[in-house]
Formats: C-alpha cells, sequence, structure tokens
C-alpha cells in the first residue's frame, strides 16, 4: 500500500526537474532524471538503465539540488 505522505510522481516531477535545471542540469535530462527520482520517491522504483546511466553522470549536480538519493544506483532494493 502506498505511503500516504508521500506525493504522487505527477505532482513532485516538476519540482524536481525545476531544482535540477537550476543548478545546471540539461533540460531534456533533466527531465528523465526528475521522473526517476521522483518514482523512486513515490514508489522505491528503481531507474531504468539509461537513467541509471543519467544519474551516474550528473551526480553531483543532483547532490546539489538536494535530490541525491543514495539508493538510486542500486541493482536491487533490499
Amino acid at each position: 500500500m502506498p505511503n500516504p505522505l508521500r506525493k504522487p510522481t505527477r505532482e513532485v516531477t516538476p519540482t524536481y526537474w525545476r531544482q535540477l535545471i537550476e543548478v545546471g542540469v540539461p533540460i531534456d535530462a533533466a527531465n528523465l532524471i526528475a521522473w526517476a527520482i521522483a518514482r523512486y520517491d513515490a514508489a522505491r522504483r528503481l531507474p531504468n538503465p539509461q537513467q541509471k546511466s543519467l544519474i551516474a553522470h550528473y551526480c553531483p549536480l543532483i547532490c546539489r539540488a538536494g535530490l541525491w538519493r543514495s539508493q538510486l544506483l542500486l541493482t536491487s532494493v533490499p
């Protein structure tokens, strides 16, 4: 059952996208990364391989935006 305190992915994705853009992530990459992080926050779903690659590449900027989740680059959730 989803946590009622978590906001739905579609509500937080634009906020995450804006935070990523503000720290310098390119628009297209920010869109994919914001969606992946929002989906992880809402449902603990790990990013797909393309999203993982972008997350790894932009890790410093994601951290600067305050959106880093250490589990994002795991291969499976314990």
